[in-house]
């Protein structure tokens, strides 16, 4: 086990509260997500010390800032869960790393076995966003990486889970992409530009991409055009 995480194991069980902060003070940005993701963890495998783990968590980086490595690691609901009240933290949702990505891009692309189970948590940011003061998880549903795409767009044409979405979730998508649309316009080159991803994807899992695939429906709302052009769009592709 490497020092640095031994160090935060000992003062832990010390419950050295001054001594933890100071330790997580002086590690590097890389070491501050190991113990992060550790924290995490013991909060996973105890959930009756979740609600410490998770104060502690969100102290340390509310003291220290999000970092940019961590960013990256949130990418399912549970990491969502834990660390919600640090992102909650002033403009932590718009936050980006090295690839323009703020955690909703990670969230949407997390690309784990195909399952329903890891599909990303659009019911839970839907009801932040309907449930309190969320500006910067609003503005961060608009914001755009390096390959120009909205989180909502890398979900689209870069989430390699096929499986539809179940019905609550996908009317909170439909609801996320509602308030996008009310806060900045589509930019439909996207649309010409990755609809071959799409159809790469498609053939990839030998899924048939008519125009009663999930996906194909989300692209056609999204970009406001039928359902049929998309379908002919990607079909189009030899």
């Amino acid at each position: 086990m490497q020092q640095h995480l031994q160090i935060l194991i000992n003062l832990l069980q010390k419950n050295n509260l001054k001594a933890l902060l100071q330790h997580y003070l002086d590690s590097s940005q890389t070491e501050n997500t190991a113990q992060l993701a550790f924290m995490f963890q013991q909060g996973e495998i105890k959930p009756a010390n979740f609600d410490y783990y998770q104060q502690l968590a969100t102290s340390f980086i509310e003291t220290k800032g999000l970092s940019h490595s961590l960013i990256a690691k949130i990418k399912t609901s549970s990491t969502l869960s834990f660390f919600t009240p640090a992102l909650q933290i002033g403009d932590n949702f718009k936050k980006i790393d090295h690839q323009q990505r703020n955690v909703l891009h990670y969230l949407f692309t997390n690309n784990k076995v195909p399952s329903i189970r890891s599909q990303p948590p659009f019911n839970y940011l839907r009801s932040m966003m309907l449930f309190g003061s969320n500006d910067a998880l609003r503005n961060g549903l608009c914001q755009r990486d390096e390959q120009n795409l909205t989180p909502i767009e890398s979900y689209l044409f870069t989430n390699r889970n096929l499986t539809p979405l179940a019905t609550h979730e996908l009317t909170a998508l439909l609801a996320l992409i509602e308030i996008e649309r009310k806060q900045q316009a589509v930019e439909n080159v996207n649309y010409t530009q990755f609809i071959q991803t799409i159809n790469a994807l498609c053939k990839e899992q030998a899924v048939l991409a008519n125009n009663e695939l999930q996906r194909v429906i989300l692209i056609a709302t999204y970009y406001s055009v039928s359902t049929e052009q998309v379908f002919n769009d990607i079909n189009s592709i030899k």
